[in-house]
C-alpha cells in the first residue's frame, strides 16, 4: 500500500469519524431540547397561578 492510498484511507476514516460525531452530537443536543420542553411544560402546569397586580402574596 503507498502513501498515497494510506493518506487517502486516513482521510476517508477521519471525515466518516466526524460524521459520526456530528450526529451523536445532533442526537444529544435534540434529546436535551426534548427534555427541557417536558421540563418547562411540567413546571407551567405546576405554578401557581399569579397574584393580581397590586396584591402581595404571604411570605
Amino acid at each position: 500500500m503507498g502513501i498515497g492510498a494510506q493518506i487517502d484511507g486516513w482521510a476517508r476514516r477521519s471525515q466518516e469519524r466526524a460524521v459520526v460525531n456530528a450526529r451523536e452530537a445532533s442526537t444529544a443536543l435534540s434529546r436535551r431540547r426534548v427534555e427541557r420542553e417536558e421540563v418547562d411544560l411540567f413546571l407551567r402546569a405546576h405554578a401557581p397561578a399569579p397574584a393580581p397586580l397590586g396584591v402581595r402574596r404571604p411570605a
